[in-house]
């Protein structure tokens, strides 16, 4: 009878299994680590896995503390211009359902609303001028929002190209942009909630009120709605994430300037 043989081995790994008298001894890490698949990275007969996006030389500054902290900016960035995009995008308050005619008449209480005829185009134009009235601080805020998107994802890719390495002083130069844009925010914010509370002060939004409570609607109070409040909370979890990021461009560029004179090892920052 003949013995089917088993595949054969490489010759390290078949000199280190078999010892004297044919026994079966464990081959030594350093053997195992020549043959693919049979290292810790995987099971036997298996490559090892390859490298992660966040490995490669470029993209290993996406992993940094200053990295993290502008995403966490461009993140914020979006949270302000989608709230301060809710007072832009419409003008809230009365919509005359019985202008779409049928059914929608009756089964949304276009019929039995209490703002129809002068009630209903009065409250139309107290919409209309409170809207108005709630539009700069809107596109202001939307255009605040947009521009600390643009800076942080600007900031990534500056990092992702090494520019700090070659050029040192960006991140000097990125650390006082960050502390101006902290300061520069407390004063937006203080504008921005003095404004909505004018807003919210005037005549025309107490007229509005008044006239949404007489017919039994209570949604439209002259104060502060959650979108507004969130902005305003994104605004100051803002000023936190550039003052650190600035801190992180310090540290880095002292990182910099010591590997610049005594370059050992390659550091990513």
């Amino acid at each position: 009878m003949v013995e089917r043989s088993s595949p054969r081995a490489p010759l390290g790994v078949q000199a280190a299994v078999r010892g004297p008298g044919g026994s079966l001894l464990c081959p030594p890490p350093s053997l195992l680590s020549a043959v693919p698949g049979a290292g810790p990275e995987g099971p036997p007969g298996s490559y090892a896995a390859a490298p992660g996006l966040l490995e490669c030389r470029r993209c290993r500054y996406l992993r940094t503390g200053r990295a993290c902290c502008q995403m966490v900016e461009a993140l914020l960035a979006v949270l302000i211009l989608i709230c301060s995009s809710v007072s832009y995008g419409s003008t809230g308050g009365y919509r005359g359902l019985p202008s779409l005619g049928g059914i929608y008449y009756y089964q949304y209480g276009g019929a039995y609303s209490g703002l129809s005829g002068a009630d209903g185009e009065k409250a139309q134009q107290l919409d209309h001028r409170f809207y108005l009235l709630k539009l700069p601080i809107a596109r202001a805020a939307m255009a605040v929002g947009g521009c600390l998107l643009v800076l942080p994802c600007v900031l990534i890719l500056v990092g992702v190209l090494r520019l700090p390495w070659h050029f040192p002083a960006w991140l000097l130069l990125e650390c006082i942009l960050d502390i101006v844009i902290a300061i520069g925010i407390v004063p937006a914010l203080y504008y921005f909630f003095h404004f909505l509370l004018g807003v919210y002060n005037s005549s025309v939004c107490k007229e509005r009120e008044q006239l949404y409570q007489s017919k039994g609607y209570q949604g439209f109070r002259c104060s502060l709605h959650g979108a507004e409040i969130a902005a305003g909370l994104s605004g100051c979890i803002a000023v936190v994430a550039y003052l650190l990021s600035a801190g992180l461009s310090v540290r880095g560029y002292r990182t910099v300037h010591k590997l610049k004179q005594k370059p050992v090892e390659l550091y990513e920052l």
